[in-house]
């Protein structure tokens, strides 16, 4: 399997060195006035994210211009982060924020945007025939290495007993994607909305397999993460950001329909689409993220460091990691201080 995580160990270990060295701003410590913009990582996806993005509440709440960047995959932002060329990364995934957490690239988790749950799932094409896992047998599959969607195929595979001797699994990002499926070259994709939702209305069909993965142990999440250095030097800035998503997130549960319109038209899908999509997913209130069930508060973490330990676990097994340290290590690379402080008001 080609690394789609990995990241050279020497950037790596010089760029966690740099932000071991940066001050912890404390009481009587000068903190930088607002930055003149917020480099942003982002994936189009129809989630209340790109609420907040259209309507520049990120730009306003944030108090700085938000430089933005598309990615197609969490190892994008990983890679990003590590070069220092991100401030923050919004919906990164759980699996790619346990492997950056894991190699030492300098951010830190700061929030959640949701529990995927059916969010990503398997679109099969109905010419393909697939039925069954072994259906699976002798077929391609497409998903963008480094990300959710990526570890919960790998999932599939193993609790199914599937090599990818038998199952070709190929990586592209959602739009590669799309075009691939529009050609015929691939007969499966495991990936998120919109793309997934584009794939079941052009010949897919969906073959579910997030009930049997999540009892298995393959939770997976969409996340929030700040290099380090920003969030120390700029932590109003970062608190804004909070409070703009959990604004956009206030309007999805108070107005969906209104909510779902904007998010149709950032995300180029139709209403119905955008409204269905969302529905997929279990967006955790900010409130309830620093519950113990969730992030918990800082020096009491909560439950998801475990989810995270786990899939570091996994990713070391499959040799996509070199290898998976301590909890500790997720429990202190969490800080939900900035959250707390955008749930305070």
């Amino acid at each position: 399997m080609r690394d789609g995580i990995s990241i050279g160990r020497r950037r790596v270990v010089q760029a966690a060195g740099a932000a071991a060295s940066m001050p912890l701003f404390g009481i009587g410590m000068a903190r930088a006035a607002a930055p003149d913009q917020i480099r942003t990582a982002f994936f189009v996806e129809t989630k209340p994210t790109m609420i907040a993005k259209g309507e520049g509440w990120f730009d306003q709440m944030a108090g700085a211009k938000i430089q933005w960047s598309e990615v197609g995959s969490g190892a994008e932002i990983n890679t990003g982060m590590a070069a220092g060329s991100f401030d923050i990364g919004l919906a990164i995934g759980s699996s790619p924020t346990a492997a950056g957490l894991s190699q030492g690239i300098p951010y830190e988790l700061i929030g959640m945007v949701d529990n995927i749950g059916p969010g990503e799932d398997m679109a099969v094409r109905k010419s393909a025939n697939i039925r069954t896992p072994a259906d699976f047998k002798g077929k391609k599959v497409a998903t963008p290495f480094g990300s959710t969607s990526h570890f919960r195929l790998l999932g599939f595979l193993a609790l199914n007993k599937l090599t990818q001797a038998e199952v070709t699994v190929l990586d592209m990002n959602p739009n590669a994607m799309l075009a691939a499926w529009d050609r015929g070259d691939i007969d499966a994709g495991y990936v998120w909305a919109p793309a997934k939702s584009k794939m079941l209305e052009n010949g897919g069909v969906l073959f579910s397999t997030y009930q049997k993965l999540d009892a298995a142990g393959y939770v997976i999440a969409d996340l929030i993460v700040a290099h380090t250095a920003f969030s120390q030097k700029y932590p109003d800035a970062v608190v804004g950001f909070l409070k703009a998503y959990g604004r956009a997130l206030a309007m999805w549960q108070a107005k969906p329909d209104a909510a779902a319109q904007i998010v149709a038209k950032e995300a180029g899908v139709t209403l119905d689409v955008a409204k269905h999509d969302m529905e997929e997913y279990d967006f955790v209130s900010q409130k309830d993220q620093l519950s113990p069930e969730w992030l918990g508060m800082r020096g009491q973490p909560g439950k998801f460091t475990n989810v995270l330990k786990g899939t570091a676990d996994f990713l070391a097994q499959q040799k996509s990691i070199r290898l998976a340290p301590e909890l500790s290590v997720f429990q202190k690379g969490t800080n939900t201080t900035f959250l707390q402080r955008a749930v305070a008001g």
